[in-house]
């Protein structure tokens, strides 16, 4: 009998969960962003890098292009990433110089990495994020030299 029940139930349960989902608004971006950030940043999974391009995507049209410059490089994708970067910049958004110097280091134009490196450590918020990134973006830029962006 408790067998048929709990048969019973999970219908009741999964239409729940699907109304639930449906009614979410940001949710969908929401999953992306964490599948990027457990799949691809912490283990590395690169066959995922489809989700954290759809999820730059998601955050660049709403203006949070310094994000989008982040999830854009974990997509393989440095040259949206110094796009997206750029337009950040422009707004305002500071933070990017960080994201910039990370993409042309990449495409291995030290100089311009270490300029916005600068630019990044002015800010006092940036406190060892870099160090961190790095450590993410080798397992995706294996071939990048990022000793341009050390202190």
């Amino acid at each position: 009998m408790k067998v048929s029940w709990g048969v019973m139930l999970l219908p009741a349960m999964f239409s729940q969960l699907i109304a639930a989902d449906a009614s979410c608004r940001g949710c969908g971006a929401g999953k992306l962003m964490l599948q990027c950030d457990v799949y691809v940043a912490r283990q590395g999974d690169l066959s995922r890098q489809h989700v954290c391009e759809e999820y730059a995507k998601i955050v660049d049209i709403d203006g949070a292009s310094a994000k989008a410059a982040w999830y854009y490089l974990l997509a393989g994708k440095p040259e949206r990433a110094v796009d997206a970067a750029q337009r950040a910049l422009h707004q305002g958004q500071t933070f990017a110089a960080g994201y910039l110097a990370e993409a042309y280091a990449i495409f291995g134009k030290h100089e311009e990495a270490k300029k916005y490196m600068e630019r990044f450590r002015t800010l006092k918020q940036q406190g060892g994020y870099i160090e961190k990134e790095i450590k993410t973006l080798r397992k995706i830029y294996p071939s990048a030299d990022f000793s341009a962006l050390k202190e």
